[in-house]
């Protein structure tokens, strides 16, 4: 599957449990949930373009710190740890324009020309939801304790991968059952 546009509606209501403020990585004991704090926390009904981040950021620093501790010895993490560092150190205010800057940033490492659109879903844009396809098992440094762990964020494959295999995998359908 090729994805060539995707369009983010900051109009869409914020929903707690579905993904907008979390990511999944690997760690020793498998796979850790990692949750952006918003203000308001768990009672939020706005916009996801109205939706802050805690700030100041200490979580920002304990994700960094868990991110460093974690992946360090990816194979690839030394290429872009003073970038990432940096983004997620320093987290835009506001939940929708975060996620849009990582997603840009992840897009450019992988060479992906992914054309994003900020917009009403409402509005006809020839654009449709498409679900991401599962990936191939890739190498994951705690594969031998664990075996390959499913579900993860985009960064873990490029982490673990580089730009040329991480795109290779989600440009591929999983062809076994």
């Amino acid at each position: 599957m090729h994805l060539e546009e995707v369009c983010f509606d900051p109009g869409t209501p914020f929903v707690k449990a579905s993904g907008m403020n979390r990511y999944r990585l690997l760690d020793p004991r498998g796979s850790l949930l990692m949750s952006l704090p918003i203000e308001g926390g768990r009672s939020h009904h706005q916009p996801l373009g109205r939706v802050r981040l805690v700030q100041p950021s200490p979580w920002a620093s304990q994700h960094w710190k868990h991110l460093v501790n974690t992946y360090r010895r990816a194979p690839y993490f030394d290429y872009w740890a003073d970038d990432l560092e940096k983004i997620i150190l320093k987290p835009d205010p506001l939940l929708f324009d975060y996620n849009l800057r990582i997603l840009n940033y992840l897009m450019t490492k992988l060479r992906h020309p992914l054309k994003i659109h900020v917009g009403s879903l409402d509005q006809p844009s020839g654009l449709h939801k498409k679900a991401w396809p599962p990936l191939r098992p890739y190498y994951q440094h705690f594969e031998e304790r664990l075996g390959f762990v499913p579900g993860l964020s985009v960064l873990d494959l490029l982490l673990q991968c580089g730009p040329n295999e991480a795109k290779a995998h989600l440009l591929e359908r999983r062809t076994e059952p």
